[in-house]
């Protein structure tokens, strides 16, 4: 019986390792005692219920989790208990799998280096002197870390993929139909997508498995012949401001792919001006950030940061008519982006124009420039790590047509072999 004990044993090792990782504000909340509870109901069975039967998970507050914290970082939040789970929750437990923890993160899911919760900076477990990126920088550092192998966070304009990238794990975020934000604490109704990260492309596999049982996700293109693949990247990238290192290790791996036959093209990608597109967004996602905060906002004596409330007031003073051009203007690039989907199978490119930045600095403004392309299309995006020439990790941003998440998922797999 070479299963007695797996999952307790796992648990415990959780929290002897987490031990060595307080003061880097990862983990803002456990429940040993249900981790175990249900982890030795997890070895009990006979029979294993699925491939994540006794993992554990470490999830982002600003999701449902019954009985934990559901505060989204925010201070005035700070005592708010979830009664329910969120439908991936669901699956998870429904699954076996253990939500042993609450993940740190950016206040209000507002922020780019997990620095503006009331818990304190989240620390970087490959460098103490480099961000983890936000928002969710608590749900990569605690896969970096190797405490877990699972984390659940949320994806507005690269929230999940920029902290995957600086961690050095891999980052998903999904086509926003295949898993429901409406149970969020939320930021955008329109933008915030849960997704999840990693440290191999196995694990985010048998996740998007289960979800795609449960949820009957239709796959419209499969990969029958790799060496057919036909990837795009877009000029803009190269024409961007980008560091040096960053280009010259995503020149490695495309040189990489080459090798394996992959077709690579670089071409302009109509309409797409990546800063002004990011700056477009973020006027969006502050609009509705208002709306959804605005109880918070509105209360001068609300314990909200003065960032968090400053660009919530900026968002709330945005124009109807400036509201409705930003909408017109993300939407007309969405339907040219859709259309790049029916000569290629794959746009790549760095996930950030810089790697993992200094935490004495400020965040970059431009972090989000690559990222956000997929939020404002829709599109399912992965980011896959790698350690080449710069010391610190890049990654390799890949995005596909909408709804097409198994096909990234298993090209993204394919991939991973590689860079390996």
């Amino acid at each position: 019986m070479n299963n007695v004990n797996k999952s307790v044993l796992r648990v415990n090792k959780f929290f002897k390792q987490l031990e060595n990782f307080n003061s880097y504000n990862i983990v803002i909340h456990t429940d040993k005692k249900n981790a175990l509870i249900q982890s030795k109901i997890s070895d009990n069975r006979n029979n294993k219920i699925s491939f994540i039967d006794g993992e554990l998970f470490i999830v982002k507050p600003n999701i449902k989790v019954a009985t934990f914290p559901y505060n989204g970082g925010i201070k005035e939040y700070e005592y708010i208990i979830s009664l329910t789970d969120d439908p991936l929750i669901s699956i998870i437990k429904n699954n076996g799998g253990i939500i042993v923890g609450s993940s740190n993160m950016d206040e209000a899911a507002f922020g780019g280096d997990t620095s503006s919760s009331f818990y304190g900076r989240c620390i970087n477990p490959l460098n103490k002197q480099l961000s983890v990126g936000g928002s969710s920088g608590g749900s990569a550092a605690a896969i970096s870390s190797g405490i877990v192998n699972y984390s659940i966070g949320t994806d507005t304009m690269g929230s999940v993929r920029i902290p995957a990238s600086y961690c050095g794990v891999i980052g998903y975020k999904p086509s926003s139909s295949i898993l429901s934000n409406k149970d969020l604490l939320l930021l955008s109704h329109t933008y915030d997508t849960i997704g999840f990260m990693s440290n191999n492309m196995i694990n985010i596999n048998k996740l998007y498995d289960l979800i795609n049982i449960k949820n009957k996700i239709k796959s419209y293109k499969n990969i029958a012949d790799n060496n057919k693949i036909r990837c795009i990247i877009p000029s803009q990238v190269v024409e961007e401001k980008i560091n040096e290192d960053v280009l010259k290790d995503f020149y490695y791996v495309v040189s990489k792919l080459k090798k394996f036959n992959i077709n690579i093209e670089i071409k302009s990608l109509n309409n797409w001006q990546p800063n002004n597109h990011r700056k477009a967004l973020l006027k969006l996602v502050e609009n509705e950030g208002a709306k959804n905060l605005k109880d918070l906002l509105n209360d001068k004596k609300s314990k909200i940061t003065d960032n968090l409330r400053n660009n919530l007031s900026f968002g709330e003073s945005i124009t109807r008519d400036k509201i409705y051009n930003y909408q017109k203007e993300l939407e007309k690039l969405k339907k040219t982006v859709s259309r790049i989907f029916d000569d290629f199978d794959l746009i790549i490119m760095p996930t950030t124009p810089q790697n993992s930045f200094d935490i004495r600095s400020k965040p970059p403004e431009n972090q989000a420039n690559f990222t956000s392309l997929a939020n404002i299309a829709d599109l399912p995006s992965i980011c896959l790590p790698f350690f080449y020439n710069s010391k610190k990790p890049s990654s390799l941003q890949m995005i596909a047509s909408n709804l097409n998440d198994n096909f990234l998922i298993k090209t993204s797999s394919y991939f991973e072999k590689i860079l390996q």
